[in-house]
């Protein structure tokens, strides 16, 4: 780990039984071009002297060492962005290095300066922060989080100070009091709603909102720009999966017609409810196959009585389908508070797909995707004891995307088999799809 020594300016490597007490500093990039880089802090001091980044490490380093900091650490000129394996060390590491601070010196370069920032009521403290690009930046959410103390400065470097803060930054980040005073509490909130934290964040490349969410869910994998932000949202879903059993990962709406369980982007959890979550030992363990995501849900169908809570537009696709593809409901295993204030059941909507049985741990299993994937269902008190035979739990495939693909061509490809075993000529048009789904790629 690179530090800068507060006295001097000068970069020091430690190594991670070494490192001694550091302070450690939270800003945005205001101008990439402006901000001073790891090679230029250890080049000629001349050469970057009038540039605003410079003049932003002199101060955090003059108020480090008021602090009683030898050493203090910034992303711009701490890192060694040309060595990709520094890189992604760094980027795995960064929750950890705001984690171990001694102090987190949070400036808001975009802040008017106040006289008293003290006086300040809870109304006009929200006003003068609110519009912060450092409450807007998918980094920064770790760097709020993680540490164990932050102290906040104006664009002149003045402290911000004041008894409603902590009620105000909740306010604007939608972060509970609980994570904001105790960092460790942040395990205990559901996935869904720590996703939700980041839904309205943006980075400058797509990766890093998923990078940045890594140390949040106590999770490392490989560093690949270049994959683009929905493969890398999906990765991290993925390796969540493999530590947790908590199924509010799969509570979030986006726009789309049909979908599997996995999110595309943090933005889909917008709308992340109050969720209570199930114990582990109501649940049976979740993992993405090579067909699609095994997990064990109760699987409902929709019946005549259900259709005065169930959304008109679940019914229309309801309706529109035949029976062996008509849509159900799948109760995820969390909770949800409802319009009268009571935990009730969580219900996503989904559809059986036709051909999509495979065997899962020597048990068939349905294939199914999800529908209306803008929404789900509070399921009323009792609605599920309304059936005439037990609601079972069953274990079941949900296709993703690409799996839907790869089931449909199988589905099609066995078709065509049958048809010419019987000595029967292929139609035209599902033919000439086949020849073009099989074609070799070319390279």
């Amino acid at each position: 780990m690179w530090l800068l020594n507060t006295i001097t300016l000068k970069l020091e490597e430690f190594c991670d039984n070494d490192i001694p007490p550091y302070a450690i500093l939270s800003h945005t990039w205001d101008v990439p071009s402006q901000e001073v880089t790891f090679v230029e802090m250890q080049g000629l001091r001349e050469t970057i002297t009038n540039k605003p980044g410079f003049a932003k490490i002199t101060n955090f380093c003059r108020l480090a060492s008021q602090k009683g900091y030898e050493y203090g650490w910034v992303d711009t000129c701490c890192i060694d962005k040309r060595n990709s394996a520094d890189l992604s060390e760094a980027i795995n590491s960064m929750y950890r290095y705001y984690y171990d601070s001694g102090d987190c010196l949070v400036y808001l370069s975009d802040t008017k300066p106040m006289a008293d920032w003290g006086s300040l009521s809870i109304a006009k403290l929200d006003d003068a922060l609110r519009p912060c690009r450092w409450f807007t930046r998918g980094w920064t959410l770790q760097e709020l989080l993680a540490p164990g103390t932050r102290s906040f400065f104006d664009a002149t470097w003045q402290p911000i100070t004041n008894r409603h803060l902590v009620s105000v930054i909740s306010n604007i980040t939608k972060i509970g009091d609980a994570c904001l005073l105790f960092r460790d509490n942040i395990s205990e909130v559901s996935i869904s709603e720590r996703m939700g934290w980041a839904s309205e964040r943006h980075t400058t490349r797509s990766e890093d909102i998923t990078y940045s969410l890594m140390g949040i869910f106590n999770i490392c994998m490989p560093i690949l720009y270049g994959e683009g932000g929905k493969k890398a949202f999906r990765r991290l879903q993925k390796e969540i999966m493999h530590v947790s059993f908590d199924q509010s990962l799969f509570v979030w709406k986006e726009d789309v017609s049909s979908s599997g369980f996995l999110a595309s982007s943090p933005a889909a959890f917008a709308c992340s409810p109050t969720l209570g979550l199930w114990a582990p030992r109501n649940l049976a363990p979740f993992y993405m196959t090579n067909v699609g995501l095994s997990v064990r849900l109760t699987i409902v169908e929709i019946l005549v009585e259900d259709r005065t809570w169930v959304p008109k537009n679940v019914l229309e696709i309801h309706d529109s389908e035949d029976d062996e593809e008509k849509v159900q409901m799948a109760i995820i295993g969390c909770d949800i508070l409802n319009s009268d204030n009571r935990w009730v059941l969580l219900a996503l909507y989904v559809q059986p797909v036709p051909g999509g049985s495979f065997v899962i741990n020597g048990k068939l299993s349905r294939a199914y995707r999800r529908v209306a994937s803008h929404t789900w269902t509070a399921v009323p008190t009792g609605a599920l004891f309304q059936r005439s035979g037990p609601s079972r739990s069953t274990d079941v495939l949900i296709l993703e995307d690409e799996h839907y693909d790869l089931v449909r061509r199988a589905s099609r490809e066995h078709d065509h088999r049958t048809w010419n075993r019987f000595g029967v000529s292929l139609p035209p048009i599902l033919r000439l799809d086949l020849e073009a789904k099989s074609e070799p790629s070319q390279t």
